[in-house]
């Protein structure tokens, strides 16, 4: 099971847990005395009841780590964001490209632009881990998340899949604890973390030669909230024309995907699966892309949307079809309008943060239905 990110010091646990008894003690001698009346809305500790507080009057509860769960009202929706970012070589500076080579990634300018993109959950590419263990950490993703939470009050949890070797560049999923939950792969219990689920595709080499699937895809289970919708989603990162053009091997890598994504489906009996991230596929009319169209998904980018700086619209988010969550679904880029108010060139945001732009999608969250 991953470690959840608790901030939280024993230290910090234990004056959490005295303050709040203190505050009852205290409470409770006034109402015997007379001074406070039982039956007020005094009587209950700051932070302890169930009305809004202040900022500063609020005292949290001992070693509470998520808040109250959402419950579905009826016939409720609401939109919920789903994201996926190729961050060019997060870790290694070294091999990022052109004006980027060398220039690594500032935690500021990360925090920032998935603030301003508004996601609960971000599928990301391209991450060197820290240090060889399990589960696999990111320095640079820890202290993202740790900027975040101090810009938002937001806390978020990460976990990263392993390659195929150490030294890879791996993906992952962050997710915003206030609005999704990961779900137990075997149990459904959200408090409960297992390890992602590497998706059951057999190795092998393409008809090109080279290695099928050297990124493996996994797959994670959220939920949005008590009976609330709850959907998969599986992230990809295929294989790029670098020295070469492999679309013949992406076309074998998406008939090799679409072959096991039944079993995604039957193993967290969810027919709500995502899949998403950078597909490296150059044009809509790739076999690849008409393998997973035949498999039942959707291409979101129906506009061919620009998601590199330099051209292309590789990164993708694909949905099933007739699914009532996704029937409005919108797909954005997280690219004019914020370089526009962060005041940055497309060569100005290739050098503090990738060759990628983000792209969202939104999904209609309701009563779950399945």
């Amino acid at each position: 099971m991953a470690p959840r990110r608790n901030r939280k010091s024993p230290a910090g646990r234990v004056l959490g847990t005295i303050v709040a008894v203190v505050l009852v003690v205290i409470v409770t001698v006034m109402q015997q005395k007379g001074w406070l009346p039982s039956g007020s809305s005094s009587s209950t500790p700051p932070g302890t009841g169930s009305g809004p507080q202040s900022p500063s009057s609020s005292v949290p509860a001992p070693d509470v780590e998520r808040p109250a769960p959402k419950t579905a009202a009826s016939g409720s929706t609401r939109p919920l964001r789903i994201g996926s970012w190729n961050i060019e070589w997060l870790g290694k500076p070294e091999d990022r490209s052109g004006p980027a080579e060398g220039v690594a990634q500032t935690t500021q300018d990360l925090a920032d632009y998935i603030i301003a993109s508004d996601v609960s959950i971000l599928a990301v590419q391209e991450i060197i881990a820290t240090v060889n263990s399990r589960p696999i950490r990111s320095d640079e993703i820890e202290q993202t998340l740790d900027l975040i939470q101090q810009k938002t009050g937001d806390d978020w949890e990460y976990i990263l899949f392993p390659g195929r070797q150490d030294g890879d560049q791996l993906t992952g999923v962050l997710w915003n604890t206030a609005e999704v939950r990961a779900l137990d792969t075997k149990r459904g219990a959200w408090d409960q973390l297992d390890a992602p689920w590497p998706l059951p595709i057999e190795r092998g080499r393409s008809a090109q030669g080279s290695a099928l699937w050297n990124r493996p895809p996994h797959a994670m289970h959220f939920s949005a909230g008590d009976e609330l919708s709850d959907f998969a989603v599986v992230v990809l990162h295929m294989k790029a024309d670098y020295q070469g053009d492999f679309a013949a091997h992406r076309a074998d890598e998406a008939a090799a995907l679409c072959r096991v994504v039944p079993k995604v489906v039957s193993t967290f009996r969810e027919t709500d699966v995502v899949i998403l991230g950078d597909t490296n596929m150059t044009s809509a009319g790739e076999t690849a892309m008409r393998t997973i169209e035949a498999a039942g998904y959707r291409d979101t980018n129906t506009d061919a949307k620009q998601t590199h700086w330099r051209g292309g619209a590789m990164d993708k988010v694909f949905v099933p079809s007739g699914q009532r969550e996704f029937d409005g679904s919108r797909f954005e880029v997280m690219s004019d309008a914020y370089l526009r108010k962060a005041r940055l060139s497309p060569q100005d945001f290739k050098t503090r943060l990738s060759d990628h732009y983000m792209v969202v999608m939104t999904m209609q969250v309701g009563p779950d239905d399945d």
